[in-house]
C-alpha cells in the first residue's frame, strides 16, 4: 500500500498527536534510534534476566528498526520457544545484531544485571520476584530472578523509556518504576514480594490473537511450565504486513504474511509444552462449551460489541484487556474480570459517537495531508481509521493479564477493573474486588523455590506432583466449566 504502512499502528502516535508533520519525519525519528540492550552475565541465565533481554529485542527492532544485544556469553534458553535453544540464537532470530562490546554509536543503551552504563542515555531494568521496573542508573541490583513475568514486564517499560525519547523528538530523562505484577493497584513497599508459589490455569481459551493475543502468549511462553495444559486458539485473520511491528510472535523476514494469526500462536504454545485446538471464525455467542473446554476466556479486541457479547455468553471467567486507541491514551491499559452472571452494565464506557469526525479530524491533520499528495484522500483513511499500537504496550499488557489470571487460579481476590498507565504505571487504579469464588477451576502448581533442575526445567510447574503432606491437605472444590469434577 505504502512504505509507511509497516509501521503505521506505531507511527501513529506521533501523527496522531501533531508531534509530527509527516509519516516519514515519524520514522525518521524512529530510524535515529541506535539502541543496545546490554546483559551481564549475572543475569543472561535467569528466567528474569533472559525475558527481559528477549522482550526489549523483540519489541525494540519492532519500534526502531535496529536493536544490538550485547553479552559477553551466551546461555541456554530456560524457556521452551520455536526459535532457538539459547539467548543469543533467539535475539538473532528476533533480528538483533550481536555484540561482546557496547559502541560509541549506540544513542540509547538498556542494561540488564552487572552492565554498567556508558555514558549517555541509559536506564537499566530492576526486578524483585514479582515487583518489576526500571532504575535510571545501572547500579541497583536486581533482586528475585525466578520470575520471567517481571522481566518481560520490565524489559517491556525499558523500551517505553526510551520510545519516549524519539516522541518528544529529544532525550527525556530515565526514571525509577516500580510495579507489583501482583497486586499493581497497590502501593509497592519492602518486603512485599509477592508469592513464591501460585497456580496457573492448564486450560485457556485466547480470543484475538493480534497485538494484545500475542503479547499475552509470549508471556505464557516466557513463564513456561509442564504438565497437560490445553489452549483453544480463535482468531479469524490472516497476518497482515502491518503485525510484523506490533505483533510479538511475528517475526521478521515476512515470511509469515498471508498466514493464519491462530497458526503462529499454535506453533509458540506447542514448543512450550500446550496441547492447542484451533477455531478459525468468529465467536458470534453461538459456540456451545462443553465440559472439556476451557473455563477461562482471555480476550484482545479492538472492538465494544464482540466484548458485550462474550461477557453475557457466560465463561465462568473471562479476563479481557484493553489499551487507548488514540494519540494521548495509547499506553493506557485496562484490564476487566468478568465473572459468569456478572452484571456487565456500566462496565466498558459508551464508545464516542463521532467516529466519523475524529477519522476525518485526523485526515485533515498536516501528516495526513502530506500523505494524501501519494495515496488520495481515501487513501488515508485506512490510516487515519486504524489504532494505535506498540508492541512494549501490548507485553506489559500481557504480563499484567498473566498476573491477574495466576490470581484468579490461586482463589486470591482481583479488581473488576484495573487500570495502569505507562508512563506512570506506580499510579495504577483499580475498582472493586471480585472475591476468589473458593473453586479451583483447574490449574498447576508453579513453584519458584523448584530452581535447581536441568536447563529447560527452571520453574517448572508441579501438575499433581505434590508430596505426601501436600496430599493429605484439606482439598478445594476442583470443578470445571461444565460442572463435573477433575479430581
Amino acid at each position: 500500500m505504502t512504505k509507511h504502512w509497516k509501521r503505521s499502528r506505531i507511527t501513529k502516535a506521533f501523527a496522531d498527536g501533531s508531534r509530527v508533520g509527516s509519516f516519514a519525519e515519524a520514522e525518521a525519528r524512529l530510524d535515529s534510534i541506535r539502541l543496545e540492550i546490554v546483559v551481564g552475565a549475572d543475569q543472561i541465565a535467569t528466567p528474569a534476566g533472559q525475558a527481559a533481554a528477549l522482550t526489549a529485542v523483540a519489541t525494540g527492532r519492532k519500534c526502531f528498526g535496529r536493536v544490538t544485544i550485547v553479552a559477553n556469553k551466551d546461555a541456554a534458553l530456560i524457556a521452551e520457544l520455536p526459535i532457538g535453544k539459547s539467548v543469543l540464537v533467539v535475539a538473532r532470530r528476533l533480528g538483533a545484531r550481536l555484540a561482546d562490546r557496547p559502541s560509541r554509536k549506540a544513542t540509547h543503551q538498556i542494561c540488564i544485571g552487572d552492565a554498567p552504563a556508558n555514558p549517555g542515555w541509559s536506564t537499566a531494568c530492576w526486578w524483585d520476584r514479582w515487583l518489576a521496573g526500571t532504575r535510571a542508573f545501572a547500579d541497583g541490583a536486581v533482586g528475585d530472578s525466578r520470575l520471567a513475568l517481571a522481566g518481560a514486564f520490565a524489559g517491556a517499560l525499558a523500551v517505553r523509556q526510551v520510545f519516549a525519547c524519539a516522541v518528544a523528538g529529544r532525550n527525556v530523562l530515565p526514571r525509577d518504576e516500580t510495579v507489583s505484577l501482583w497486586s499493581p493497584w497497590t502501593e509497592v513497599k519492602d518486603g512485599d514480594l509477592g508469592p513464591e508459589r501460585f497456580d496457573v490455569p492448564d486450560k485457556l481459551w485466547l480470543l484475538g490473537l493480534g497485538h494484545l493475543g500475542q503479547a499475552f502468549v509470549w508471556n505464557l511462553c516466557l513463564l513456561g511450565g509442564s504438565g497437560d495444559r490445553l489452549a483453544v486458539l480463535q482468531d479469524d485473520q490472516q497476518i497482515g504486513t502491518e503485525n510484523e511491528a506490533t505483533s510479538m510472535l511475528v517475526l521478521p523476514g515476512g515470511r509469515q504474511i498471508g498466514g493464519m494469526k491462530t497458526r503462529a500462536a499454535r506453533s509458540w504454545l506447542e514448543a512450550s509444552g500446550w496441547r492447542t485446538r484451533l477455531v478459525e471464525r468468529r465467536h458470534l455467542g453461538d459456540i456451545t462449551l462443553t465440559a472439556d473446554d476451557p473455563p477461562y476466556l482471555v480476550s484482545g479486541l479492538d472492538k465494544l460489541e464482540p466484548r458485550l457479547v462474550l461477557a453475557k455468553y457466560g465463561f465462568p471467567y473471562m479476563i479481557d484487556a484493553g489499551i487507548g486507541h488514540g494519540p494521548g491514551d495509547f499506553e493506557g491499559i485496562q484490564i476487566r474480570t468478568i465473572t459468569k452472571g456478572q452484571d456487565i452494565e456500566g462496565l466498558w464506557g459508551k464508545p464516542p459517537p463521532t467516529e466519523g469526525s475524529r477519522v476525518a479530524r485526523l485526515q485533515d491533520s498536516p501528516a495526513y495531508l502530506e500523505l494524501e499528495r501519494h495515496l488520495g484522500r481515501c487513501g488515508t483513511f485506512e490510516f487515519a481509521e486504524a489504532s494505535v499500537a506498540v508492541p512494549f504496550v501490548g507485553v506489559a499488557t500481557g504480563a499484567l493479564v498473566a498476573a491477574q489470571i495466576i490470581r484468579v487460579a490461586s482463589l486470591e481476590a482481583v479488581p473488576v477493573l484495573l487500570q495502569l498507565e505507562l508512563g506512570a504505571p506506580e499510579m495504577a487504579t483499580s475498582g472493586s474486588m471480585l472475591p476468589s469464588s473458593g473453586t479451583n477451576l483447574g490449574s498447576c502448581e508453579y513453584r519458584l523455590d523448584a530452581m535447581h533442575r536441568p536447563p529447560g526445567k527452571v520453574g517448572a510447574p508441579e501438575c499433581d506432583a505434590m508430596d505426601e503432606a501436600e496430599r493429605h491437605r484439606p482439598k478445594r472444590s476442583n470443578i470445571h466449566s461444565g460442572g463435573e469434577s477433575t479430581g
